[in-house]
């Protein structure tokens, strides 16, 4: 009897186990992956570089009455050089749960510092000293940039363009303060002018930003600023004295490219399901 109870039991115990085998399994549930979303405030820094899109140009000065300083009435054009850039942004990006667009606003401010100078192409044709009349620019050392921006995400990535106003420090002269009349290589003439001023002008651009998590992320930047205007200057001279000498300094537009790291807080973690 013991070993028939034995069998009963090990075919029972079999049944038992090949039923729960072909029992259908229930899955676990799905858990939500979450996908990156930009909305949110951020900070952040940036490096770069920046280039003039032309040379700068500065006409001759000129009396009322059309007398020349330099006795030619030939312009001056000369390049910028090259600039380092570094600076901060701060902004506010927001993108509608399920949309693949961001939309934002932004603000930088960084140091950029384009100079060039060149003496007068009158005063060399006159065989002048080269301390004799000498035009100068700058562009720089501060600017800033409020802009807005419209991007489209493919994951972390978020392209977009960007374009508002930009504030570039600006400044130019004439100097002609060769030690004195008569010293050796220097003109009959003794005139300084100045003119230092902030534009107000446009900037615009594009670029792409990776975000690594929820917090940092990494881009590449174009900006353009739109500092291509021309402005006059004047003043009275030394000698001939009382004569009052104006002229024109035309300045370059500037492409920048930059490199920045931002950081990122208040925005939602959105699921995707």
């Amino acid at each position: 009897m013991k070993r028939i109870g034995f069998a009963l039991l090990a075919i029972a115990s079999s049944s038992v186990s090949a039923l729960a085998a072909d029992l259908p399994v229930k899955a676990p549930p799905m858990v939500a992956a979450p996908i990156f979303n930009w909305t949110g405030f951020y900070i952040g820094g940036f490096v770069g570089g920046a280039g003039a899109d032309r040379d700068a140009f500065a006409s001759e000065p000129v009396t009322p009455t059309g007398v020349f300083y330099n006795g030619l009435a030939l312009g001056t054009g000369y390049g910028l050089q090259s600039s380092f850039i570094g600076g901060g942004t701060i902004g506010y990006n927001w993108q509608r749960p399920g949309s693949n667009w961001v939309v934002g606003i932004e603000g930088e401010a960084g140091y950029m510092h384009l100079r060039g100078a060149r003496q007068d192409v009158n005063a060399a044709a006159a065989g002048l000293s080269p301390v004799d009349s000498v035009f100068a620019n700058r562009l720089g050392d501060a600017y800033g940039v409020i802009a807005g921006r419209v991007g489209w995400t493919a994951r972390n990535a978020l392209f977009y363009v960007k374009g508002g106003v930009a504030f570039v420090d600006r400044s130019s002269s004439f100097t002609d303060n060769c030690i004195g009349p008569g010293a050796p290589g220097c003109g009959g003439g003794f005139l300084v002018i100045n003119r230092s001023d902030i534009d107000v002008t446009y900037a615009a651009g594009a670029g792409v930003e990776y975000a690594f998590n929820n917090n940092w992320s990494i881009k590449g930047e174009y900006l353009y600023l739109g500092t291509q205007r021309s402005y006059t200057a004047s003043n009275a001279a030394v000698l001939p004295a009382g004569s009052v000498f104006s002229y024109t300094n035309s300045d370059p537009g500037v492409h920048t490219g930059k490199i920045g790291v931002n950081y990122r807080w208040g925005g939602p973690v959105v699921a995707k399901y």
